[in-house]
């Protein structure tokens, strides 16, 4: 739909008819103009100060409102941040120094006569680059090369299968060597538990060998259930015969003294939950060093 700037004439009748009684759908009526943009302009003649039973509006009044529709640039007008500004400098004391959160911060500041929504305080600090960051690191400790290899599926959009003709989902099956960060990407339709079998054993081919421990991520076919605790892999995992699996990692524990240690929780997902790791014995030859060499 073009747009329609509203002249200074129609605005001046449609407070002329709400002075005069006329409800809003009687003014979109007889302005030929829609309930939304009567609405609108009704609003704006209150936060004018122009009342239902009070004197016509002034010709000040009046040019402000029709400022409203008018095309081109204008100044974008900002209450919140004008109410907040004073008070910028106790927010940050509170954020940075008490370390109170925002809904805090929001209750002390309506005590104090600012009142605002929490939309909109989070995007007056969001705006300034006062918010704290999580003091928590999931740095994995450093390994040898060719040691630890990290495992994950990530979506790369969709396709259109030659076969059916329908579009379908495209996963990709990504193995990094944590060492040097070399990387190995499998596409497949499926995370079914034959596609990561697929892809590991042909990561493996393409390194040229077998990392010590494998890193896996919370993907069905391998995960029975993130746990945060406890996480277990899945029996069919478990059972390929060129895997033998240790217990899962928990958060904290150590590997033994055979392999490389962790200071902490594996990196999460998205529901906390952490990663297992499982030692790799597949029939091909160990990783060769040259295989995990830094870049």
């Amino acid at each position: 739909m073009a747009y329609k700037e509203v002249l200074r004439v129609e605005i001046q009748e449609v407070v002329r008819r709400w002075q005069a009684g006329a409800s809003q759908r009687q003014i979109a009526e007889g302005t030929g103009l829609s309930r939304a943009t009567v609405r609108k302009y009704l609003s704006a003649a209150v936060q004018e100060g122009i009342a239902p039973d009070g004197p016509a509006a002034s010709e000040e009044q009046l040019s402000r409102l029709a400022g409203i529709s008018r095309a081109g640039p204008r100044q974008v007008e900002t209450p919140v941040e004008d109410s907040l500004a004073p008070w910028a400098d106790q927010i940050y004391q509170w954020l940075t120094g008490d370390r109170l959160k925002v809904t805090r911060i929001q209750e002390l500041l309506a005590a104090r006569g600012c009142t605002v929504s929490y939309t909109s305080l989070r995007r007056f600090i969001r705006k300034r680059n006062w918010g704290r960051r999580s003091a928590r690191t999931m740095r994995m400790a450093d390994t040898g090369p060719g040691e630890v290899a990290e495992v994950d599926f990530g979506r790369l959009g969709m396709i259109t299968d030659p076969a059916t003709g329908k579009r379908r989902v495209v996963w990709a099956l990504i193995i990094v060597l944590s060492y040097s960060r070399h990387c190995f990407v499998w596409p497949t339709h499926t995370q079914k538990l034959e596609e990561v079998i697929a892809g590991l054993e042909a990561a493996w081919a393409f390194f040229g060998g077998v990392p010590k421990y494998l890193v896996i991520d919370n993907f069905p076919a391998a995960v029975a259930g993130p746990d945060t605790l406890h996480p277990r892999l899945t029996r069919g995992f478990l059972g390929t015969p060129s895997i033998v699996a240790s217990s899962p990692i928990r958060p904290g524990s150590v590997i033994p003294k055979t392999g490389p240690r962790w200071n902490a929780a594996f990196p999460t997902s998205g529901n906390g939950s952490s990663r297992a790791a499982i030692s790799m014995v597949w029939p091909t030859c160990a990783m060769k060093p040259s295989a995990g060499v830094r870049r």
